[in-house]
């Protein structure tokens, strides 16, 4: 009976009222949203029983095999890219296949990373304040994102990124330093993506610069779209954003006669001149990103040199801005080099920004994500009665995982959403609480480690479906459908069950 009263009934409470409300609305939405139901209900049946296993076995053991936890996590990140072995969904092998189940091992790495770096964070809590003791988080954060990133998975791999800088800060990690890495990252990405998008959105003027002299290379540009540059760069490009391939063979042959490519080109040449953009041509100079780059540095070696030599601190700060500007510059350099984004990767990030430009494309879900959310109004047209997801073509597509909080907007209203809001934020809230209660330092970081999870889960999906951030694949804890992510929130239950409960035993 003790056992029993000292589980932590808030924060199982909270978690299957939530996972109740993503079962409900699943059911309310058509045939299919019928059938997804009944498989969470399955999931939530083993993710209860998981939970339970983990609130019962002392979460020191978790730290004490944090390396081994790790290597099997990583085993199956590399095993599930094995052709034959690891599933292929929609071009990403992200997936294994058995029994009719499919289960994304990306998903409990979350858990996994979190898990170590607690471990090492509290290890070297003195210490981590020093740049060197940054290095093995960031290595044991980076060889998931990158396994992740070439399923290819360029959001989960992300939000690893994201735990890590996320963890460090937590652990108390020097502020200033891991501002300064982050914006080193957010440049190296940046950079390629921008002057990709910069391609992307004068197709058009392209098109109409040939489609009076050159109508059949018109044609073939605007049959390739966006994908008309990796064509043109290379013919063999397999692309993914036309599905007609008699299409796609008929333009790719009409952009390779005589001397099409050199008019394509000249008439890129001739848009680009006509709209004229200074950081677009600045992020392609290699003459100036270097030049910025290395001077960024050598001052920094200046700086760093005065300092030594008159123990002037303000030289030393101004050392470490030089660079962060330097290696910003650097970075952007080298990953617009060798960091190749694909037409369609770029297109789903950028979409956020401008819908209409792209209303067949990446738009299209964001778009009428908006319309469903908002088509519901303050009351809900009811349980089961939405009509979005309904249908041999609904409204709103593939709604279950990234949109399902689109369907709960239509469903239950602005009021239904907002008590959803109140559960998911009262169990980050409840995981932040039992971190501050934990007597032991290594069980207040993974409960931290846990929050944090539960937290960019949350806000990135519903700024997803809000259009105020990228779509980038992230589902919505507790609520999406996906036997993966559901078990990962309910083993993170449990380890905060066993948190809550040891707290008056681990001193």
């Amino acid at each position: 009976m003790e056992k029993v009263t000292r589980l932590d009934w808030v924060s199982i409470s909270l978690a299957l009222a939530a996972t109740i409300i993503g079962i409900i609305v699943l059911y309310g939405g058509g045939v299919t949203g019928e059938e997804l139901a009944r498989k969470k209900l399955i999931w939530l049946a083993l993710c209860l029983v998981v939970m339970l296993v983990l609130a019962n076995v002392n979460y020191q053991l978790l730290g004490s095999f944090a390396p081994i936890i790790y290597a099997g996590g990583i085993f199956l990140l590399i095993l599930v890219l094995v052709p034959f072995i690891g599933k292929q969904v929609k071009g990403a092998r992200s997936w294994f296949g058995l029994f009719g189940i499919s289960f994304q091992p990306a998903e409990l790495m979350k858990l996994v990373l979190v898990i170590a770096l607690s471990k090492f964070l509290v290890l070297r809590e003195t210490e981590i304040g020093k740049l060197k003791e940054l290095i093995l988080p960031a290595i044991l954060a980076t060889i998931p994102a990158l396994l992740i990133g070439v399923q290819p998975d360029l959001g989960g791999a992300v939000m690893f990124m994201a735990i890590l800088f996320g963890m460090l800060f937590i652990g108390g990690a020097n502020t200033a330093v891991l501002f300064g890495f982050a914006l080193v990252a957010f440049f190296a990405i940046f950079t390629p993506m921008f002057l990709e998008y910069e391609h992307y959105i004068i197709v058009d003027d392209v098109y109409a610069r040939l489609r009076e002299e050159h109508f059949r290379l018109a044609d073939a540009v605007r049959i390739l779209n966006f994908e008309v540059w990796k064509v043109a760069e290379n013919l063999s490009y397999h692309t993914r954003m036309v599905a007609d391939q008699t299409l796609v063979a008929w333009a790719k042959d009409t952009l390779s006669q005589g001397d099409n490519l050199k008019i394509f080109w000249q008439a890129a040449a001739e848009a680009e001149k006509a709209a004229p953009s200074f950081l677009r041509d600045m992020l392609r100079n290699t003459a100036v990103m270097l030049t910025i780059g290395f001077t960024g540095i050598g001052f920094y070696a200046l700086g760093i040199l005065g300092n030594f030599l008159t123990g002037s601190r303000w030289m030393k700060r101004v050392a470490s801005i030089m660079l962060i500007v330097g290696l910003s510059f650097s970075s952007a350099f080298l990953s617009n080099k060798f960091l190749n984004f694909k037409p369609h990767q770029v297109i789903r990030i950028v979409s956020f920004v401008n819908p209409d430009k792209f209303q067949k494309g990446a738009g299209y879900q964001l778009r009428h994500s908006l319309i469903t959310v908002g088509s519901g109004k303050f009351a809900g047209k009811g349980i089961f009665q939405g009509d979005m997801t309904k249908g041999d073509t609904p409204f709103l597509p593939e709604w279950y995982n990234d949109f399902i909080f689109s369907v709960v907007g239509e469903q239950l209203g602005f009021w239904g959403s907002s008590l959803l809001l109140l559960l998911l934020f009262g169990l980050v809230l409840r995981a932040i609480n039992i971190a501050i209660t934990s007597k032991d330092d290594f069980g207040a970081m993974l409960a931290s480690g846990i929050a944090l999870i539960f937290f960019l889960h949350i806000f990135i999906n519903i700024g997803i479906t809000l259009g105020i951030m990228p779509v980038t694949g992230i589902p919505l804890s507790f609520v999406s459908y996906g036997g993966s992510h559901t078990l990962l929130c309910y083993s993170c239950v449990g380890i905060l069950i066993n948190i809550y409960r040891r707290r008056f035993i681990n001193a």
